[in-house]
């Protein structure tokens, strides 16, 4: 019996070694492919600082060329303007004319009299870069006396190349860019063409301005991005990612202590010789935590790739709205007329009615699509949540499918609130498809209003509205709850959240002056209250009051009235230029600026209505030589541009008429700006 005993344990020892064999070789791959899974995500990260410094940089160097083009010298209007754009833009420190030849800085205008007196850093040789190569470069960092990185544009006046005009931007703004994207146990530095500090996620003012070490300006000069060793000036050895722009040359490192680069490696061995000794246990042990450690990194990537994705739609988004604008501009315009001048046919203003609407949804997706892009700044005004939510019923029921109950109750002393009311309708969708998901698809979804007061420390005291959104489903637990708004969090299987949805909601409500709360329990369901200002007390006002449907009564003076139209999409053109007509107005119509230009030239105008982002000028330009042409020549401005903040610091306060608009909306522009001039 006891032989028998003996062999059935050497049996199972002999069967046991070659899966303990297995199972080393196995944690030694999963080691090792952790490493490498690990440098591919900081690679990753080191290219998306890249990407959001060359998206900041390029919006600045977008704006400073739109100030090229007031450059007049030292003319009253060109430091108006640059005041107006320096106060739009809080990042910029300074901007100065240079003279393109002498390299010598003409005037300096700044954006507090903390700058005051001339510039310390010697700027010729960029401005003679630039005026060689008639190209907008990035340049030094200089200490003004805080820390800023210069950009230059050149100016051309008159064919001839005379001014370079140069920007200070805080470094912070960078900074900024790195804390976001890297954790905070993570060194993190943007490197210039130069070789030096640009920002430091650590030590940003010890730094900044000051040369890279020369391993990191060695693996610059080798290849545009890769890994590197270094030590740091404790002595403690780093494992760098880097990656360098193809456009402005500049370099964003991330250091990783050795430790989490040699840790597996070390584990790889370890492990080995544990299955060698026959630790059985410790080697199933070690091969459930790398899994699940594999498991979380993998969670962190997919999130990252999700990120990466929204902010692809949301570019997508934003790049197509001028031109889906302009085409729902032509739709609604024309449809319009086509009501207006079939008044007598009841079919065919069914028809154009129902055109109408459809267009008009489209016109609010596309509302939507921008708010989701978050190019738009955000409108506050008053919200009655009833007619919001009745607007929505539709897509809201789509959204959470039939076998979700939706019951709404708004109090009627909670009416109204204050916000924008694209984000709001995006928040709530958000909040139901959530409940939708937490509810397995089937329970029921409230939405309730109610007024409260002092119902959270941090707010100031005041009347607000909480909208609370509460579901039937399995609810949260006290982790989860904490961390539930954390941008990236979810609790979804990888591919099916993002982990932003939460956060986005809390985003919109704290910019609307309101904060967010959950209150949840696993088994007993969630709801999250929207803490928002009411908006009971505030009067109406231009942003509050529904836009012109009906065309206003024409007085016959319209007759006497010249209006020059200039658009470069033809369709666009054509259904403001017929509108104006039919109202009464005499209308010459432009193709683009330099066509507008030579009709000013050689016709006498009372209006300029121009787009803003044409081929060639836009729209501020001709207003600009509009108006140096005819000193009385009132300009309107429309546009379908997505970037909201870029347009008003190049509008700056021009009156404005933005896409897409019916005949309407634009008599009641046009009447609203004729008789502001005679006020």
């Amino acid at each position: 019996m006891k032989a028998f005993r003996r062999s059935l344990v050497a049996l199972g020892v002999a069967a046991t070694l070659p899966v303990m064999l297995l199972a080393a070789v196995a944690v030694f791959y999963l080691l090792r492919l952790e490493r490498a899974q690990l440098r591919s995500a900081t690679l990753v990260q080191a290219e998306q600082i890249v990407q959001l410094a060359d998206a900041r940089a390029s919006r600045d160097l977008a704006v400073l060329e739109v100030l090229s083009a007031s450059v007049c010298g030292a003319c009253d209007d060109f430091v108006q303007t640059t005041r107006r754009v320096l106060a739009n833009n809080a990042d910029w420190a300074r901007v100065t004319v240079f003279d393109a030849r002498s390299g010598r800085s003409l005037q300096n205008i700044d954006a507090s009299q903390a700058y005051d007196g001339p510039s310390s850093l010697q700027h010729a040789e960029m401005v003679g870069l630039v005026a060689a190569t008639n190209t907008a470069r990035i340049g030094p960092v200089e200490r003004i006396p805080e820390p800023v990185l210069w950009i230059y544009t050149p100016v051309d006046e008159k064919g001839e190349l005379r001014y370079v005009l140069g920007a200070a931007i805080r470094t912070d703004v960078f900074q900024t860019i790195l804390t976001a994207v890297v954790p905070h146990t993570v060194t993190a530095a943007l490197v210039d063409s130069r070789g030096e500090f640009v920002a430091r996620s650590i030590d940003h003012e010890r730094y900044v301005g000051a040369p890279a070490s020369s391993s990191m300006q060695e693996a610059i000069g080798n290849a545009p991005s890769g890994f590197y060793v270094a030590r740091s000036s404790d002595g403690q050895e780093h494992h760098s990612a880097y990656h360098t722009s193809e456009r402005f040359g500049w370099s964003a490192h991330l250091a990783l202590p050795a430790r989490l680069i040699k840790v597996p490696s070390t584990w790889s061995v370890a492990v080995a010789a544990l299955a060698g000794l026959g630790a059985v246990l410790h080697a199933g042990i070690l091969v459930i935590l790398v899994l699940r450690d594999m498991a979380e990194r993998r969670r962190t990537e997919e999130a990252i790739r999700q990120a990466q994705k929204m902010e692809a739609v949301g570019q997508l988004t934003g790049g197509i709205a001028h031109d889906f604008n302009n085409l729902l501009t032509a739709i609604i315009g024309n449809l319009d007329l086509i009501k207006a001048r079939t008044k007598e046919n009841e079919q065919l203003q069914r028809l154009a009615v129902n055109a109408l609407d459809a267009a008009r949804r489209g016109a609010k997706l596309a509302g939507q699509l921008l708010a989701f892009s978050r190019t738009q700044r955000m409108k506050m005004r008053r919200i009655d949540l009833r007619q919001l939510l009745s607007g929505m019923s539709g897509l809201l029921a789509q959204s959470v499918g039939p076998s979700v109950k939706v019951e709404i109750d708004i109090h009627p002393e909670a009416r109204t609130v204050v916000s924008d009311a694209n984000q709001l309708e995006l928040a709530l969708l958000n909040l139901a498809v959530n409940a939708r998901d937490a509810m397995k698809g089937s329970g029921t979804l409230s939405i309730r209003a109610r007024p409260v007061r002092d119902v959270d420390p941090s707010l100031p005291p005041d009347d607000y509205v909480e909208l609370a959104v509460s579901d039937t489903g399995m609810g949260m637990s006290e982790e989860v709850r904490a961390r539930a708004i954390e941008p990236f969090f979810t609790t979804k299987p990888a591919g099916e959240g993002t982990g932003l949805g939460l956060s986005q909601v809390y985003g919109v409500v704290r910019e609307s002056g309101g904060t967010l709360l959950i209150d949840s329990e696993p088994g007993r369901g969630t709801t999250i209250r929207l803490i928002l200002r009411s908006g009971s007390d505030l009067a109406d006002s231009p942003l509050t009051q529904p836009h012109a449907t009906q065309p206003i009564q024409t007085s016959g003076a319209e007759s006497q009235i010249r209006v020059l139209v200039v658009d470069d999409d033809r369709l666009v053109r054509r259904f403001m230029a017929e509108s104006l007509r039919s109202l009464g107005y005499q209308v010459t119509e432009a193709a683009d600026g330099n066509a507008a230009l030579e009709q000013l030239r050689t016709d006498a105008y009372d209006l300029l209505i121009v787009d803003f982002a044409m081929p060639g000028m836009n729209g501020v330009e001709v207003a600009r030589v509009g108006r140096e042409l005819r000193p009385s020549l009132r300009t309107l401005i429309v546009s379908g541009y997505a970037d909201t903040n870029a347009l008003e610091n190049a509008i700056g306060a021009q009156p404005q008429l933005r896409k897409p608009f019916n005949v309407a909306e634009l008599q009641a522009a046009v009447k609203n700006l004729l008789e502001s001039e005679h006020r």
